[in-house]
C-alpha cells in the first residue's frame, strides 16, 4: 500500500485537488448542518431565536478556525470558493 509521500507523479495533482475538495466539503457541510439544525429546531418550536443566534455565534469561530487550519495545512487554497 502506498503512503501519501509515495504517490506516483502522474497522480499528485489529482490527489492534491481531491484533498482540497474534501476539506472544502467538510467546511461547507458543517456550516450547512448548523444552519439546518437551527432552522429545524425553530420550526419544531424547540428553540427560541435568541438561543439559535447564540448557537450560531458559537459555531462561527469554530468554522473560521477550521478554515484557517485547513489553509495553513495546504488542504484548502486561500479562496476555496
Amino acid at each position: 500500500m502506498l503512503s501519501f509521500s509515495e504517490i506516483p507523479a502522474e497522480f499528485a495533482e489529482f490527489v492534491q485537488a481531491k484533498q482540497q475538495e474534501l476539506a472544502f466539503n467538510m467546511l461547507s457541510s458543517s456550516a450547512a448542518g448548523v444552519v439546518l439544525a437551527n432552522f429545524a429546531a425553530l420550526l419544531a418550536g424547540d428553540a427560541s431565536m435568541e438561543l439559535l443566534l447564540q448557537t450560531s455565534q458559537a459555531q462561527i469561530p469554530l468554522l473560521i478556525l477550521t478554515l484557517i487550519a485547513s489553509i495553513l495545512s495546504g488542504k484548502v487554497e486561500d479562496k476555496p470558493w
